[in-house]
């Protein structure tokens, strides 16, 4: 019994044996990851194009006729919708304006510089940032890690273009069922 209750609560074998949970399930998925990359990637024209204004569908903007707008606090979408914007509609880097929404514990300069870094955007095409009173230490979700990012386009023929595009979508949706 003694025995059994050493080898059952042993700080290492538990500790070993979530080392080698954790090895077989990160060896998993890059195997999943690379096998994936090889079958998605590199995308046509035509499919980042859809793959666009799906992420538009579900998380653009909608409420105005004038503005491509999305915001979200994930860096990666944040930058495969910039990149949409410039390659699958041709929109100038110049036509497109950033506003952030951040916390008011938050160093307003370092996350401009973030996002500025990031996106390869000069510091002149971000807005004023939208400040919560709020503060981002008292969150019970960590997901804010620099805050929101809104890229926008102020641009009514091309705004019609994606709205269309995804009511065109949305309608022939069924059918293809």
């Amino acid at each position: 019994e003694r025995i059994r209750e050493l080898r059952d609560h042993s700080e290492i074998r538990i500790e070993k044996f979530r080392n080698t949970m954790r090895s077989k399930r990160e060896d998993r998925q890059d195997k999943i990851y690379l096998k994936e990359k090889k079958h998605l990637l590199p995308l046509s024209t035509r499919e980042l194009y859809l793959g666009g204004l799906f992420l538009y569908w579900g998380e653009g903007l909608k409420a105005t006729r004038s503005t491509l707008s999305l915001s979200n606090t994930n860096p990666r979408m944040i930058l495969f919708y910039f990149m949409w914007l410039k390659k699958a509609l041709g929109v100038p880097k110049k036509d497109i304006s950033i506003r952030l929404h951040l916390y008011s514990d938050m160093d307003i300069d370092k996350e401009t510089n973030y996002w500025s870094k990031l996106l390869k955007v000069p510091l002149t095409k971000f807005l004023k940032p939208y400040i919560k009173l709020t503060t981002l230490s008292g969150l019970t979700y960590k997901g804010f890690g620099h805050g929101t990012c809104n890229v926008m386009v102020n641009d009514t023929n091309l705004t019609e273009k994606v709205l269309l595009g995804i009511k065109a979508v949305s309608e022939t949706t069924p059918g293809l069922l």
